[in-house]
C-alpha cells in the first residue's frame, strides 16, 4: 500500500514541475480560476452534466424530427394513415363511460368521413368550426378530420353558459358550430345570437330548426380520402384554444399543427412514449394537457382510453381494467386520488409514467409510492406561450430546469418584476434585471422570429402585443410575458410560486376576475366589487373571494347566488363572499387586491365585515363564523 501511495505522490510532484517548468501560464490560470471559486462551478457541472445532456439530446431530436416535419409537409393526419398501416386493428380509442372502441381503421374511416362531408357542403381552408362537446371519443378524431380539409376548428369550453359561451363563438368567426346532445341545453339558450350553421353529433330534439345531424349524414358519405387543398401545410392553424392569459374574458390562442406534433415528438423522444403505452385521459379535451394526450393515439400509435369527467373513485380501478401504463394529471388530480381509501387497484395497476403539471413537493412522494408510478414528469407551458419546461429527472418540486453546462441554449429566464404591479423593473442601461437564484421572479421566453416552432399567441393581435416586452437581455429582443411567479435555484431547477395579473387557478381552470367581476356587477348591479383568489390549506390553486362594497348590506346572496349558477361554470363560482363596510382603493382608484388577496378570510381582522363560505353539502352560501373558519383551516371542510 505504502508503494502505491509514494508512486501517487511522485507522479503529482512530477506533474506539478512539469506543469511549472513546461506550462507556467497553465498552471497560473488554473491555480487563480480554482481560488477565485471556479471550483463551485466544477463541482456544480459534476451535478448537472447527466442531466443536461439528457435534455440536450432529447432536444435535439424533437428538433431533427421536427423540422423534418415541415419540411416534408406531413400533415396530422398523415400520422394516423401511417399507424392505420402499421395497426389496423390495435385500439386506438376506448371510452371508460360506455365501453365504445374504436380500432385505428375505424378511427380512420370516421376521419376520412368527416373531411369529406364538410368539403361536400362548401367548406375550405382558412373555415373555422367551434366545437361543443364533453370528453368522447369522437373528440379528436372529429376536429382532425376537419384539419384535412384545412378547416380550423374552435375548441370550446363545454362549461361556459350565456355571455361567455356567445364570446367565444364569435371572436373565433366560426362558420359552424358542432354541439353533442347533451350539451344542446347550453346552445339553445343563446340560439337567438347564433347565425351559423349548426350541426349536432348525435341524433337531435330540440327546438332549434335546421340542426343538421353528423352521425346520420355519415351513414352515406363515402370513406375515400378527399383532395388535399392546395398549400395546406403544416405550418398552417389547426386549432383555436382559449385561455384566460392574465387578464379579461377567454381568448383564443392559434395552435399550428407543428406546435402539436412538436409536444407528441417530446413525449416520443424524451419519455418514450410508443405504441406500447395505453394512456387514460380524463382531462378536457378542449385543454392542452388533456387535447394532446388524445393525440397520442394518432401520433404515437398508443391506445388512449377516454373518460368523460375526471372520477376520483373509478381512476385507479378503470386503469387496471385497461392495462394503463400511462396518465396525465394536474395538482387537483392527485390530491383527490391521496384523498380514496385505500384499496387493491393502487398496486395492482400498471402505470409507469405519470406526467403533468401542478403536483405539489409536499404529496410528490406520496402520490408516487402510494400508487407504485416509476416515473413522474412535471412539466410547465402556457397554450398561448413560448415557455415550455419538463422535469426529466423527478427532481423534487421542481416544474423543469435551464441548462447549467450549456447557458447559451437557454431561452428562458426569469426576470425581476414588482409584485404589485407586475412591472418590470430595469436597470439603468434600460434592460430587465435577472432574478438570481432563490430570488422569485416573472418567467420569459425569448421570441426568435426565425424559430422552429413560430410564436403566434392570441387570434386577437391587440391581445398578443400586450403579452410581449421588449429590451429585455438585448436592446430590440422581444420576449413573451408568462405572467407566472418562479424562482430557480442554483442547480438550475424551477418552482413555481404564484400566478400575477387578473387570474388565479382553481379546479385545473383558469379564472379571469374581470370576467368574474363584469357578471357579479351586472347581476347584482353594483361596481363596486373586486374579485382574487386566496388560498386554502390543502387545496391546490386558489379558491375565488368576491369581495364588495356594501356598507348597507343590500345584496340578497341567494340572489347572487341563481345569477352565478346561470352565467358562470363551476369552478368559476367564488368560494368566498365578503360584504364589506368600506374598500381601500389604491391613487388611482384601483382595488387593492394583493392587500385583499393577504387577508383572506380572516374574520377577526375585520369584525364589522360579513363573511360567507360556499356549503357544498347544502350546496349554498352559508355565513363564516370562527368556528367553521378553524374547521376550513383545519381541513375538516372541504370543497
Amino acid at each position: 500500500m505504502w508503494r502505491f501511495g509514494s508512486c501517487i505522490a511522485a507522479s503529482s510532484l512530477i506533474w506539478y514541475f512539469s506543469v511549472i517548468s513546461f506550462y507556467p501560464n497553465i498552471a497560473i490560470v488554473t491555480l487563480l480560476y480554482l481560488f477565485s471559486g471556479g471550483w463551485k462551478w466544477l463541482l456544480l457541472l459534476s451535478k448537472v452534466l447527466k442531466r443536461d445532456l439528457l435534455l440536450l439530446r432529447g432536444g435535439a431530436l424533437v428538433a431533427i424530427k421536427t423540422k423534418r416535419i415541415i419540411n416534408n409537409k406531413i400533415l396530422l393526419s398523415d400520422k394516423l394513415f401511417e399507424n392505420t398501416r402499421k395497426y389496423p386493428d390495435k385500439l386506438a380509442y376506448i371510452s371508460a363511460d360506455t365501453g365504445k372502441c374504436w380500432t385505428f381503421l375505424e378511427t380512420e374511416e370516421f376521419v376520412v368521413k368527416v373531411a369529406n362531408l364538410f368539403y361536400a357542403s362548401g367548406y375550405k381552408k382558412g373555415d373555422v368550426v367551434a366545437l361543443v362537446m364533453e370528453n368522447r371519443i369522437e373528440y379528436t378524431p372529429l376536429w382532425l378530420g376537419l384539419s384535412m380539409i384545412g378547416v380550423v376548428t374552435s375548441l370550446v369550453n363545454y362549461n361556459l353558459r350565456h355571455d361567455s359561451l356567445k364570446h367565444c363563438i364569435a371572436i373565433s368567426n366560426c362558420k359552424a358550430v358542432i354541439f353533442s346532445e347533451d350539451l344542446s341545453n347550453s346552445v339553445e339558450e343563446i340560439k337567438n345570437d347564433l347565425t351559423q350553421e349548426m350541426y349536432c353529433l348525435d341524433t337531435y330534439s330540440g327546438n332549434m330548426s335546421d340542426v343538421k345531424c353528423i352521425s346520420k349524414l355519415l351513414e352515406t358519405i363515402p370513406a375515400l380520402k378527399p383532395p388535399r387543398p392546395s398549400g395546406l401545410n403544416v405550418t398552417d392553424p389547426l386549432l383555436y384554444m382559449y385561455t384566460s392569459g392574465t387578464t379579461g374574458l377567454p381568448k383564443a390562442v392559434i395552435v399550428r399543427a407543428q406546435k402539436m406534433m412538436s409536444v407528441l415528438l417530446m413525449a416520443n423522444a424524451m419519455l418514450g412514449v410508443g405504441p406500447k403505452d395505453v394512456f387514460y385521459d380524463s382531462l378536457p379535451l378542449y385543454h392542452a394537457n388533456g387535447g394532446a394526450t388524445s393525440c397520442h393515439s394518432i401520433f404515437n400509435a398508443c391506445t388512449v382510453v377516454i373518460k368523460k369527467k375526471f372520477s376520483a373513485s373509478r381512476f385507479m380501478e378503470e386503469c387496471c381494467k385497461y392495462k394503463v401504463t400511462s396518465i396525465n394529471y394536474i395538482g387537483e388530480i392527485c390530491r383527490y386520488l391521496l384523498a380514496q381509501p385505500p384499496r387493491k387497484f393502487d398496486q395492482e395497476n400498471q402505470i409507469k409514467l405519470a406526467s403533468g403539471n401542478g403536483l405539489k413537493a409536499s404529496i410528490w412522494k406520496e402520490f408516487q409510492e402510494r400508487f407504485g408510478i416509476e416515473k413522474i414528469v412535471e412539466v410547465y407551458g402556457s397554450t398561448e406561450g413560448n415557455v415550455a419546461l419538463i422535469n426529466l429527472t423527478g427532481h423534487l418540486g421542481a416544474v423543469g430546469f435551464s441548462f447549467v453546462a450549456f447557458p447559451f441554449l437557454n431561452k428562458n429566464k426569469i426576470i425581476k418584476v414588482d409584485r404589485d404591479t407586475g412591472e418590470i423593473i430595469r436597470g439603468r442601461d434600460g434592460l430587465a434585471m435577472l432574478a438570481k437564484p432563490g430570488e422569485p421572479g416573472q418567467i420569459v421566453g425569448l421570441i426568435e422570429p426565425k424559430g422552429l416552432v413560430k410564436y403566434d399567441g392570441y387570434l386577437d393581435k391587440t391581445a398578443t402585443n400586450k403579452k410581449i416586452a421588449s429590451d429585455i437581455l438585448t436592446k430590440g429582443d422581444k420576449v413573451f410575458l408568462s405572467g407566472d411567479i418562479l424562482v430557480m435555484d442554483e442547480l438550475g431547477y424551477f418552482y413555481f410560486q404564484d400566478r400575477t395579473g387578473d387570474t388565479f387557478r382553481w379546479r385545473g381552470e383558469n379564472v379571469s376576475t374581470n370576467e368574474v367581476e363584469g357578471i357579479i356587477s351586472r347581476s347584482v348591479n353594483l361596481t363596486d366589487v373586486t374579485v382574487y383568489g386566496v388560498e386554502i390549506p390543502g387545496e391546490e390553486g386558489r379558491a375565488g373571494m368576491a369581495c364588495f362594497n356594501d356598507p348597507e348590506r343590500k345584496i340578497n346572496v341567494g340572489d347572487l347566488q341563481l345569477a352565478l349558477q346561470r352565467d358562470l361554470p363551476k369552478y368559476a363560482h367564488p368560494i368566498f363572499l365578503r360584504m364589506s363596510s368600506s374598500m381601500d382603493l389604491t391613487g388611482t382608484f384601483k382595488f387593492q387586491k394583493n392587500k385583499l388577496r393577504d387577508e383572506s378570510f380572516d374574520l377577526e381582522m375585520y369584525p364589522n365585515d360579513d363573511f360567507y363560505y360556499y356549503n357544498i353539502k347544502e350546496r349554498s352560501y352559508a355565513k363564516l363564523t370562527e368556528e367553521i373558519r378553524q374547521e376550513i383551516l383545519n381541513r375538516s371542510v372541504r370543497f
